[in-house]
């Protein structure tokens, strides 16, 4: 089964975890440090890959999907400013994930997170 990387709302008590279903989490981790986090319109987070050890380690959760569950529920789900991507986890392997739209073309530039590298840090700090 394949592997997916969440970073967001889809993560264990977001408001988008019912689109993961019964899906089994693996661990809850964080990327290599090579991605910029990045906050879109304050309503998503976005990954975007700065090369090896340019970025943070971001906070995320993997868990196991069926194709199925990855095709017909939470892909279509996801903003259009994000694209489906395989990124690079803290222990070198790799996973499926939820990337930047590059050329990025969503409207205002998107707000850097990554001091923070976490969505739920992001969340509380909102008013």
């Amino acid at each position: 089964m394949p592997r997916m990387f969440l970073n967001g709302t889809a993560m264990a008590g977001g408001a988008d975890h019912h689109l993961v279903g019964g899906a089994a989490l693996v661990t809850a981790t964080t990327t290599a440090k090579r991605y910029r986090f990045h906050a879109v319109d304050g309503a998503y987070p976005a990954l975007e890959d700065v090369g090896p050890d340019q970025g943070a380690a971001v906070q995320g959760e993997v868990y196991e999907l069926s194709y199925e569950q990855l095709r017909e529920v939470l892909l279509p789900g996801e903003p259009a400013g994000l694209e489906l991507g395989v990124i690079e986890l803290a222990d070198g392997s790799g996973s499926l994930a939820m990337i930047l739209r590059r050329p990025w073309d969503g409207g205002p530039a998107p707000t850097d997170i990554s001091d923070l590298a976490s969505w739920r840090a992001y969340r509380e700090q909102q008013p």
